[in-house]
């Protein structure tokens, strides 16, 4: 087993805007803690490069991009090649909607880009022989912020990679709650809850890199938030970063007391990748039928805001009365109202999202030893990442925000929930209802066709 890993602090200006909450106001006025890019290579019969962007998103052809420049560097396969971003709210614009049109990306994420390309060039070029440990550790940081008792996964799963000697080179961990601890009103960078992680593991490990990877997340908050509902404003803002320091420290602790009880070995690592098209909302019954049901949610979203429903109605519009519209009614009929706007906007702007009406998915697979993650360009809602879990070794994992981002990904069972058209994560969904459990056939058959790993 060869493993190399590296680290380089993203030098982000005061004055770029920030990423993650439509409430912000103003740009950022200072660091409170770095962000990085982070990657970790790993070789022992096949091979892997994990690269971990501390950003909120990146749109799939942003990522298609850098994977394609990180092959070109480093001679793995784009398939090989994972790329992810932490998600936390609290980093730079990245360009999404200028990447989505094929318009030239801001400025300051060159550097970022930058950055992506020598964190992953020199982990690869200072691999050395290594071993590793697979492990789990118990954490409950968040809750499932659509119903109370709601799904979560309580624990991280912990991958510790020794050098020969025994002294770490890397400690990654993979665990799904927001990174949103931090909320609206903060304009200082910051890594949130899994910077404070990190801090954690840099102080046990100091040589070692620290690497988080975002779980099936999509439905579950820190718990220092409530339920999330449309109708109730200002519920993105969030708490000060002592609460923020202690949420991760929390992590910290849990992962470096896993860590610590796991013994190197050579674990075979094998990637897997392939493409699945997936259409968007209505985007499978054809082009006639598809503009048809995008008429249709327009005249219902004209309706909802008390517009003259034969009027054309534009996204910018639906969303810029949405409040106005709607204030000072009980809160049943303002959720009902602003779902039909959301509805609208969701079905109008998924194929842009996506690339088209029927998008190419990216689904990736990586054995680590017996235990295989599954990587998905979208938040994965908490039940598909315990679905994918379900009867596979200790150790898997369900990663999301892998090459990209298509917005939510729930459970079937959401959409046909009481009042699911309410719900978040489904009206910032971009895939068709049944696309969730499509993309987790796809990543075990990966699983299945490439078999047991070895060294050979």
């Amino acid at each position: 087993m060869r493993c190399g890993a590296a680290e380089v602090r993203l030098e982000l200006p005061v004055g770029v805007p920030m990423m993650g909450y439509g409430a912000r106001v103003g740009t950022a006025i200072a660091e409170h803690d770095p962000l990085h890019a982070r990657a970790l290579y790993l070789e022992a019969g096949g091979r892997a490069l994990l690269v971990q962007l501390e950003v909120c998103l990146l749109a799939v052809p942003q990522s298609d991009a850098l994977r394609a420049a990180l092959a070109r560097r480093t001679g793995l396969a784009t398939g090989e090649i994972w790329l992810a971003a932490s998600h936390t709210h609290s980093g730079p614009e990245t360009g999404m909607a200028a990447s989505l049109a094929g318009r030239a990306l801001p400025e300051w994420m060159g550097p970022v880009h930058d950055a992506v390309v020598d964190a992953a060039v020199r982990a690869v070029a200072t691999a050395v022989p290594a071993r590793a440990g697979l492990g789990r550790a118990p954490v409950e940081i968040g809750r499932n912020r659509r119903e109370p008792g709601g799904a979560i996964d309580p624990e991280a799963v912990v991958l510790r990679v020794d050098r020969l000697s025994g002294s770490p080179l890397a400690v990654a961990f993979v665990h799904g709650t927001h990174p949103t601890v931090l909320g609206h009103e903060n304009l200082q960078w910051s890594a949130d809850w899994p910077g404070a992680a990190a801090a954690r593991l840099r102080e046990a490990f100091p040589d070692a890199v620290p690497i988080f990877l975002l779980g099936a997340h999509g439905d579950v908050d820190p718990r220092t938030r409530g339920l999330q509902d449309l109708a109730v404003p200002g519920q993105s803002r969030g708490v000060g970063f002592a609460v923020c320091e202690a949420l991760g420290r929390e992590v910290g602790d849990a992962v470096v007391a896993a860590a610590e009880t796991l013994r190197g070995e050579d674990l075979p690592i094998a990637s897997h990748a392939t493409r699945v098209p997936t259409a968007v909302h209505g985007g499978g019954e054809g082009e006639a039928a598809h503009e048809k049901a995008l008429r249709r949610r327009a005249i219902e979203a004209a309706v909802a805001l008390g517009l003259d429903p034969d009027a054309p109605l534009g996204v910018a519009r639906a969303l810029a009365l949405e409040r106005e519209r709607t204030e000072g009614l009980s809160r049943d009929e303002a959720r009902e109202r602003l779902a039909r706007v959301r509805l609208f906007v969701r079905d109008r702007t998924a194929a842009r999202v996506a690339g088209g009406r029927v998008a190419d998915v990216g689904v990736q697979c990586l054995h680590v030893g017996e235990a295989a993650w599954l990587g998905l360009p979208a938040e994965a809602t908490a039940e598909l990442g315990l679905a994918w879990k379900a009867g596979r070794p200790p150790g898997s994992a369900l990663l999301s925000n892998v090459g990209g981002w298509l917005r939510y990904l729930p459970h079937p069972e959401r959409f046909r929930a009481p009042h699911g058209h309410h719900h978040y994560e489904v009206l910032m969904s971009t895939l068709e209802p049944a696309a969730g459990l499509r993309l987790l056939a796809a990543g075990a058959a990966l699983a299945d066709a490439g078999g047991r790993p070895s060294l050979g």
